[in-house]
């Protein structure tokens, strides 16, 4: 990532974690759930319409050059594999990425823990596909885009969690500060591991991409609550979401 970049990211976590806090005294389960409905649906967009794309071509185009006939599922299996490494994440997460905010005061450490663990790794494997070098801006930005939207529901879920349950802010404060590089330092990794020739960076794409469908589709799904009726906000903001991405794709 540039560092304009690293800027708008890292910006990004401060806007959710600044509407936390203005927010603090209250639970604003219904607000977080819109953004994350905005968010879920604009994250699938990007997904479907440039992110699959991208890594189905590419395997195709390794058919052509070679001559081969036969399915290759190498991308497949690193879309499953991104797919179950969010689904291990869930279990620390309890679900907060997703609008499951349960706040109750003197949250056990391990609780808290676990959450913030949860939360920082998902961080960080969403900033590992985002190096400049290895990927086109037309692919790129999308991506960035996408990401960008997410990472503010993302901090005020942790934020609220973190400023409700510490009784310490100090110790909340510095545990955010940390949470909000961690997707820079994912993209330093990613970077890492293209240059070194550790992982195809296409792979790369392909595991982080089952980690956003399954979080886009949980997102969008669970908008409906157990009456499975979306509210019409949320409804609007699932529209909007998937229309943006849309039109964005369209302008390319």
């Amino acid at each position: 990532m540039s560092i304009l970049q690293i800027v708008f990211i890292i910006s990004a976590s401060v806007a959710g974690i600044l509407a936390a806090w203005f927010l603090r005294k209250q639970t604003h389960s219904e607000l977080l759930s819109i953004l994350l409905s905005f968010s879920g649906a604009y994250l699938l967009g990007n997904v479907v319409l440039h992110l699959l794309p991208e890594i189905f071509a590419d395997a195709h185009v390794g058919h052509q050059e070679t001559g081969a006939h036969t399915h290759d599922y190498t991308a497949a299996i690193y879309i499953l594999l991104g797919f179950f490494i969010q689904l291990l994440i869930v279990q620390f997460t309890r679900g907060i990425e997703h609008g499951h905010l349960h706040l109750h005061e003197h949250q056990s450490k391990g609780y808290i823990a676990g959450v913030f663990f949860g939360l920082s790794f998902h961080a960080f494997m969403e900033g590992v596909p985002l190096v400049g070098d290895n990927m086109e801006a037309a692919q790129m930005q999308p991506l960035f885009n996408a990401i960008l939207v997410h990472k503010i529901p993302e901090a005020f879920a942790l934020a609220t969690v973190l400023f409700f349950s510490v009784s310490k802010q100090f110790n909340a404060y510095l545990l955010l500060a940390f949470f909000a590089l961690m997707t820079p330092l994912g993209s330093y990794a990613g970077n890492y591991l293209t240059t070194q020739h550790v992982m195809d960076f296409k792979w790369l794409i392909a595991i982080v991409c089952g980690s956003l469908i399954h979080i886009s589709t949980t997102i969008i799904f669970e908008a409906s609550g157990k009456a499975h009726k979306i509210s019409m906000y949320k409804f609007i903001a699932i529209l909007a979401g998937a229309g943006i991405a849309l039109f964005a794709a369209m302008m390319e």
